[in-house]
């Protein structure tokens, strides 16, 4: 795991300087920095698998040279097939097989990796750069074409590189939706994210991007006629070698445990299969949040070795004030905040590897909202289509009276307009994208002056509940699970791996029928059948929690002087973003609520204080 950064252009010291320090904390054990005429690829390194000099980057074969971020895991496989091609090697790292896989096969070599991967490629007979970024997007890699082309592992890196940055009024209001900004924005309009399964060339000033892999054309294959035993058998097979995998490591390695049927899976089949295993898990000083007692029944169970840290809200506050240290765009997962503290416990216990467990609840149907989304829409589907639209625009002429404001409570009102929005969408894909943004944030709207429009993509390969999965393998699990997970670790200087995010182990998953998935009304149905193989049901078998804080308590105390702080018609204003009106009003409703102790939706303010945030940090000197 390391911190990538590169330019190509004309650029000043001072541009390459600023961008090579902004990504120091990815890789604090090496560096190293390659130019070549208006060339530069920069290298931070945190080492991982050979600890010597010979994985020392940037790396350079024959007319290639090369920065890059992530693993192979299967990268003696890889080695071994060059070996037979007549290849050498010199170090057991895998940097050098990824260097001479290209150099045998192009970029067709993306093929052969099975890993998280960033990768920047120079190419010196061609005069051309390459990107490649891996299928999930474990790995990020952002790049801009303003004054020439550069790029980094965070958007900080690129920044120094764009003199003249605007913000995207699409992508604000997209966070403002969903919390994130997802496939290949950012916040800024001259910056882009390279998109998960995807290589990007560069070559006589023009940049192109093409896709080398997606996930939704395995929806597409046909389903291998088995029974129910032998999809178990093969997927449980799959597992076990996917997630050996990601013990590859020369370094210790630990696992992050909840408690629930993923990080649980992970720990019992890497306990039994290598023993000895660290695991860690944050709890909370508030019970209804808090899956510490969980997590711990099944590390005794399996006899890991097991460190339990409690976050209160002190600690919490402690890491919020450094949000936008940690993040360098608008986001709105306030998980991250425990994420840190677990990835800083995990480092300080020695551990440089971590296994997560992003991307079984996509995978196999652990989101009771797939169940509920196609339930909705299909009592939808039964109410006819004129119908429909004269409801909604029925509904929306008497908003615009104000009349529901006078006659409903404040939930009411809220349930109407969302009822309305979903009355006039018609495809899944939409349906699905309006459900998931109006979770308590349909009045974000009314916050902003900007003009703004949701601009993700709503195709479904499918119009059934794989579909809906495969959209959150789209946009959810790269732009928010998966930035959260890099972000954490990466700030404590320690490496973060995903088990579940194997393309041959997603393969089987997609051509596996929903119905081993989701059965009588239960998620992960074979998932719970395999890790019963391991652990007795009753330690797993509970209601789903999900990785939630307690986040109205805790602005409900300390944090409120954050508020204050950020909430002034002059801060807000400054923006350009907020009707500074409508959102000190909104603040007033928040206060009054808190100091009458009634409901209010607090994830309206959270978001609007974590943009205040990142304003600060990152715009203040536009």
């Amino acid at each position: 795991m390391c911190g990538i950064a590169g330019c190509w252009g004309k650029y000043d010291e001072h541009q390459i300087s600023a961008s090579f320090e902004s990504i120091r904390h990815r890789g604090p054990d090496a560096n190293g920095i390659y130019k070549h005429d208006d060339l530069t690829l920069m290298h931070h390194r945190l080492s991982i698998i050979d600890l010597t000099e010979l994985g020392a980057q940037p790396y350079h074969y024959e007319h290639l040279s090369m920065v890059y971020n992530g693993e192979v895991y299967n990268f003696e496989y890889v080695k071994r097939e060059l070996i037979a091609e007549g290849y050498s090697f010199i170090s057991r790292c895998d940097t050098e097989v990824i260097i001479k896989a290209f150099h045998k096969w192009g970029v067709e070599a993306v093929h052969h990796f099975v890993g998280m991967f960033a990768i920047a490629l120079y190419d010196k007979k061609e005069n051309e750069m390459y990107l490649f970024r891996d299928r999930f997007g474990v790995k990020p890699i952002y790049y801009t074409t303003q004054g020439g082309f550069a790029f980094g592992s965070e958007l900080r890196a690129v920044l120094p590189f764009i003199k003249n940055k605007t913000l995207d009024n699409n992508s604000v209001f997209e966070y403002f939706r969903f919390g994130y900004i997802s496939e290949e924005k950012t916040i800024f309009k001259e910056a882009k994210k390279l998109m998960p399964g995807y290589y990007l060339k560069y070559k006589d000033g023009k940049a192109r991007a093409y896709c080398y892999w997606d996930a939704k054309l395995l929806a597409a294959q046909p389903t291998p006629q088995l029974t129910d035993e032998e999809w178990q058998e093969l997927l449980h097979k799959e597992l076990i070698e996917a997630f050996s995998l990601r013990m590859v490591s020369d370094v210790p390695v630990g696992i992050f445990l909840s408690g629930g049927i993923d990080s649980s899976l992970v720990s019992a089949i890497l306990q039994k299969h290598y023993g000895n295993i660290n695991t860690f898990t944050i709890g909370f000083d508030h019970e209804r949040y808090n899956e510490a007692p969980y997590a711990k029944k099944v590390a005794d169970y399996l006899g890991t070795t097991h460190t339990e840290f409690t976050l209160n809200t002190s600690e919490a506050y402690e890491v919020l004030e450094k949000f936008y240290d940690i993040y360098d765009e608008p986001y709105a997962d306030s998980s991250g905040i425990p994420s840190t503290i677990v990835s800083k416990l995990a480092a300080a216990q020695g551990v440089k590897v971590v296994l997560s467990a992003n991307g079984g609840d996509e995978l196999f149907a652990g989101y009771r909202h797939y169940h509920t989304t196609l339930s909705y829409y299909n009592k939808f589907l039964s109410i006819p289509v004129a119908l429909r639209k004269a409801m909604h625009y029925g509904t929306s002429a008497l908003y615009e009276t104000g009349l529901f404001k006078r006659i409903y409570n404040k939930n009411t009102e809220h349930r109407i307009a969302v009822l309305n929005e979903l009355l006039n969408v018609e495809e899944l894909g939409s349906f699905y994208n309006s459900f998931l943004a109006n979770q308590g944030n349909l009045e974000m709207k009314s916050l902003l002056r900007i003009n703004g429009r949701d601009t993700q993509d709503t195709e479904l390969v499918t119009d059934d509940m794989t579909g809906l999965m495969l959209y959150d393998i789209s946009h959810y699990l790269p732009d928010d699970l998966l930035v959260k997970m890099d972000r954490a670790t990466m700030y404590n200087s320690i490496e973060g791996r995903e088990p579940f995010l194997d393309h041959r182990l997603v393969k089987i998953a997609c051509q596996m029928p929903i119905g081993l998935k989701w059965r009588d009304d239960e998620s992960k149905w074979i998932l719970k059948r395999i890790l019963a193989e391991y652990i007795p049901r009753e330690l797993f078998v509970r209601p789903k929690m999900g990785f939630s804080i307690p986040i109205f308590s805790w602005f409900s105390t300390h944090m409120d002087v954050m508020f204050e702080h950020y909430f002034t018609k002059q801060r807000i204003e400054k923006t350009g973003v907020f009707n500074a009106g409508a959102v000190l009003d909104e603040y007033k409703k928040y206060r009054w609520n808190k100091q009458n102790n009634k409901e209010y939706n607090i994830e309206k303010m959270w978001r609007m204080l974590s943009f205040m945030m990142w304003w600060d940090k990152w715009c203040e000197k536009l």
